[in-house]
């Protein structure tokens, strides 16, 4: 007997179709991409431009929000649609355009909006992708910000809780010291524990929207150093100073 719920009936002398190939036509539900999120005339909802899977029948249906749910001050959502193709090799290679609306129980007043795990920030009359590194702020113009110096911090092999602190930045050139590891006793020094930090001092060049990229590091004073791999480095930001 065949169960009608569970599995699909198939003629005698005949194979199931293989998952992902050109004859199963099952519809799965797949994350729908947000390209744009903008102001609607109702304080309640916003209109969320998608890019579909597209250029066949069966490719995509339904585009819908599902999992809403309100928390901190955002608005957290998912944002789907249904496919039979997708997981055909080359049966969907375009995308189309579509649309939704998401709607709260109340005034979304500019709170962040989180789709599909990524969070949207209100700009005028549209919303923009908050960036990767910083968040929804803006990213800081000043290259020798403390946001900027952050992120190169986090770039290097050294403990999460290490701090740089900059001697020397002009926005192309950036010479700090980082500790390998600030607390390698732990917060309270363990018995028998030698707390003495090994700290390096690092040569940076600022290399466009990647931000902060690392010359090289040393132990030494003065700039001998970094100016044997780069000889245009500052020699003001390197010459007077003593071993980190």
């Amino acid at each position: 007997m065949c169960l009608a719920a569970l599995v699909s009936c198939a003629k005698p002398g005949t194979a199931p179709a293989a998952p992902g190939s050109a004859e199963d036509t099952r519809w799965a539900t797949y994350q729908a991409d947000v390209t744009a999120v903008r102001v609607s005339d109702d304080p309640r909802s916003l209109v969320l431009i998608l890019a579909l899977l597209g250029d066949a029948d069966g490719c995509s249906r339904d585009p819908r929000i599902t999992y809403f749910v309100e928390e901190n001050n955002r608005i957290f959502a998912n944002v789907v649609q249904d496919s039979r193709l997708s997981g055909v090799v080359g049966a969907c290679p375009t995308r189309t355009p579509g649309e939704v609306n998401l709607t709260a129980p109340g005034p979304i007043d500019g709170r962040i909006v989180v789709l599909n795990q990524e969070p949207w920030k209100r700009d005028g009359e549209n919303y923009h992708r908050c960036d990767d590194t910083f968040g929804c702020d803006p990213m800081p113009a000043d290259h020798c910000a403390r946001a900027w110096i952050d992120v190169a911090v986090r770039g290097m092999d050294v403990s999460r809780h290490s701090v740089g602190s900059p001697e020397g930045c002009d926005g192309t050139w950036l010479v700090m010291t980082v500790p390998f590891d600030p607390v390698p006793c732990g917060a309270e020094a363990r018995p028998g524990c030698n707390p003495a930090v090994n700290v390096r001092r690092y040569f940076l060049r600022w290399a466009g929207q990647q931000g902060w990229a690392t010359i090289t590091s040393s132990t030494e004073a003065g700039c001998g150093t970094v100016l044997a791999v780069e000889p245009a480095f500052p020699r003001q930001f390197c010459a007077d100073l003593a071993r980190p």
